[in-house]
């Protein structure tokens, strides 16, 4: 299938750590905690935010760029070990990613991200016109707290998988989890299914993950270890809010016409099954610190760039997000 496929990648964003996280967040991790004869906690360069905007208003935002790696009918949380036996993917991040993947094969390893602190694998259903396969821009990836919401933000654990969208849907999404839509001046328009954009812009799609927690389960499968908020906040069964992960990725075609998307290991059907899946290969010291920078405090950080994820404010945001 690849031999049939136009690449067209662009570059990569990452992201960054919090100060506070709990004791089992360390012990899965493996980062040093400091106690009484134990191991000096490990220390990362600090990292400023100043003349970024911040305070009541500001949503709490970093930038994370992944360009697309490699395409396989896998899947590491609905189909484990069973090589060739999901719909086609495409990977993006980290470049290793296979059936047997897990956050601990993951962490450390290469990626198209922007920062290699971010090794994480994302994957969505190949997307096809006219059963040819399109290869995806580079994925933008926003991290945020949800707008207008004053509640505590706990970073990701290691080892959390996340899955947003309905990969067996049989009528189109709400918007609040797929939205269609195009790059440059038709980002605007936001529709539960594709439309074409003017000459020059590509289709693109918007898929945001739940943001509320049980707090104990790991596993994406089933989709219940996170929900939706709702208007008064996260729901008592999923009591700890974490980041707000928000996905763009577009295809280098205007025309939304014969478009599908990958089924099984053979089969097509309707844009009305977009998901994305993500098992989390941040370093995870960085991300705490750029959860407890950014997104806890309400700072508008801008997209994450090199080795320890540093911000760069909010201008590099708007250029990013209209390509």
């Amino acid at each position: 299938m690849s031999g049939h496929r136009t690449i067209l990648l662009a570059g990569a964003c990452a992201v960054v750590v919090a100060a506070s996280v709990t004791a089992a967040v360390f012990a899965a991790t493996g980062l040093a905690k400091t106690t009484a004869g134990g191991p000096a906690a490990v220390v990362l360069p600090p990292i400023s935010t100043a003349g970024f905007p911040t305070g009541p208003g500001q949503p709490g935002i970093f930038t994370d760029r992944c360009g697309f790696s490699h395409e396989a009918a896998d899947d590491p949380i609905l189909a484990v070990n069973d090589t060739g036996a999901a719909m086609h993917h495409d990977f993006f991040g980290n470049s290793t990613t296979s059936a047997s993947s897990t956050a601990a094969t993951l962490v450390g390893k290469a990626t198209t991200c922007s920062t290699g602190a971010d090794a994480s694998a994302y994957w969505t259903p190949v997307l096809y016109q006219n059963g040819r396969a399109l290869v995806p821009n580079a994925a933008l990836i926003y991290w945020r707290r949800p707008a207008r919401d004053a509640a505590a933000v706990q970073t990701f654990p290691a080892g959390m998988q996340l899955i947003a969208g309905n990969e067996t849907a049989t009528a189109p999404q709400s918007l609040d989890v797929v939205a269609w839509t195009c790059t440059g001046a038709g980002a605007q328009r936001r529709t539960t299914q594709p439309h074409d954009c003017a000459e020059g812009s590509f289709v693109r799609v918007i898929v945001t993950f739940p943001s509320c927690w049980d707090g104990h389960s790991l596993g994406g499968r089933g989709q219940t270890n996170v929900v939706y908020r709702t208007a008064a906040g996260c729901p008592a069964s999923h009591p700890v809010q974490v980041p707000e992960v928000v996905f763009h990725v577009s295809w280098p075609t205007s025309s939304a016409a014969a478009l599908t998307l990958s089924l099984t290991p053979t089969v097509q059907g309707s844009t009305d099954t977009m998901h994305v899946d993500v098992i989390n290969g941040w370093t995870q010291n960085v991300l705490n610190r750029d959860v407890a920078a950014c997104i806890a405090t309400s700072t508008r950080c801008g997209p994450v760039t090199g080795a320890d994820a540093v911000p760069h404010g909010p201008g590099m945001v708007t250029r990013q997000r209209h390509r």
